[in-house]
């Protein structure tokens, strides 16, 4: 393994930078240790709770979205782990001594309004060797009906309660993972950072409903014609763990392990360059196994050769600190235009139904000499430049790459409207 990809967290230095999240992956010791034996560089082991609850699973419990033959989505409506906590701390102990150079976190949970319950679990995560803990504030489905999970994390006296007591126990640092599903997290993860966590862990699922057949007419994800509200993860809500991300780093400064979407190299890369500290991965993992991480090492160190890097640290980037309001970039932006490289378009018309359609009606197809050929015409798309708004749909949904690019027009900004949006466009 290249040093290349050493990766320090919570005062760890960890083999990579890849972790696999508190989830079926680490459902037991056995696939903890596969994982480490695979090259991961973490493993944080699935939730346990408090002895007495009894934890019981539905069938089926797990579906996926698929576009274009990939799975883009997952829901799941499974619970925390199942086996004891007895058994649970022999294999921790086993693990810590058999992967000395390997980081292992622990992962607990219990009642919001049971602090007790809180610290029994550390005090047991005290005694076999884990790295750090982090506290399960997050999980959306079946828990928070039982007071635990994201009910947490959704409430801002309950997040500083459980993290003060946490950290009063543990001996070990304390990673705090938060549900995305609330109104801001940054009050959460504020919350958090008062009662003394030394990192946060975003995002856990999303929400959502994965979906229905329309021909059977019940969810895909169904128990006897029934469903339940379940986590959404996978490549999907990478959007909403950036968002994340960002905003958690910006409320606190903490150090941030970054799981939610991550099926490649460059997702990952995307997450350190927002701020992220470690990454985690599970739906992937679950589709395609631990050797992932084989092609996960590949692309980064691939990465760090094109970019000039020697280590993962240089690597990392802090454009939390490039998210801010509509109105910064209202009083900041330029008077953006689009053009086409005529040589490479291939006159498909994408780009031209689609501003039309949009209201903009900045496009047109016109006819080129075509000069491939010793003879002959083709059509390209042509920008109306007194219509266009750069609003950049154009270049989203253009299908070859680099054929549609803005540039700074030096015209006046804002936007002018066009004659049309001035006048009664119905007669």
């Amino acid at each position: 393994m290249s040093s290349r990809l050493f990766s320090e967290f919570l005062g760890f230095q960890m083999e990579n930078p890849w972790c696999v999240a508190s989830a079926p992956p680490t459902a037991t010791g056995k696939l903890m240790a596969d994982a480490f034996d695979a090259g991961w560089g973490c493993a944080i082991m699935k939730t346990v709770g408090p002895v007495e609850e009894p934890i019981i699973n539905v069938a089926p419990r797990i579906q996926t979205m698929k576009k274009w033959n990939r799975e883009i989505a997952m829901q799941n409506i499974e619970l925390i782990t199942d086996r004891r906590l007895s058994v649970w701390l022999d294999e921790l102990k086993t693990l810590r001594k058999r992967y000395p150079q390997k980081m292992i976190i622990g992962s607990v949970m219990a009642p919001g309004h049971d602090m007790s319950a809180w610290a029994k679990l550390i005090e047991e995560m005290n005694k076999v060797g884990c790295n750090a803990v982090e506290l399960n504030l997050g999980c959306p489905h079946g828990m928070p009906e039982r007071d635990m999970g994201a009910v947490c994390s959704q409430d801002a006296d309950i997040v500083y309660n459980i993290v003060s007591t946490a950290k009063s126990v543990s001996k070990v640092p304390i990673l705090t993972k938060l549900t995305p599903n609330v109104t801001n997290i940054k009050v959460m993860a504020q919350a958090a950072k008062k009662g003394g966590t030394d990192a946060i862990t975003v995002i856990n699922t999303v929400n959502g409903i994965i979906g229905i057949d329309i021909y059977k007419r019940k969810p895909h994800l169904s128990v006897n014609g029934y469903t339940a509200i379940g986590g959404i993860s996978g490549n999907a809500v990478k959007p909403m763990g950036l968002k994340c991300v960002a905003e958690c780093r910006q409320a606190t400064g903490l150090p941030i392990s970054a799981t939610g979407g991550i099926a490649s190299w460059s997702d990952g890369v995307e997450y350190l360059l927002m701020g992220a500290d470690q990454l985690q991965v599970c739906t992937e993992i679950m589709i395609r196994g631990f050797k992932i991480v084989d092609n996960l090492n590949k692309g980064l160190e691939k990465y760090l050769d094109e970019m000039g890097f020697q280590t993962i640290q240089e690597a990392k980037g802090e454009l939390y600190k490039n998210v801010t309001s509509f109105d910064y970039l209202l009083k900041h932006s330029s008077s953006e235009k689009v053009q086409v490289n005529e040589e490479t378009c291939t006159g498909c018309n994408l780009c031209v139904v689609a501003c039309e359609n949009a209201g903009y009606d900045a496009l047109k197809l016109k006819e080129v000499e075509d000069k491939k050929r010793t003879q002959g015409r083709r059509k390209v798309a042509e920008v109306i430049v007194d219509k266009c708004t750069g609003c950049n749909l154009c270049v989203a949904v253009c299908p070859v790459p680099a054929c549609m690019s803005l540039y700074d027009s030096q015209k006046a900004f804002p936007y002018q409207l066009h004659a049309s949006y001035a006048e009664n466009t119905l007669g």
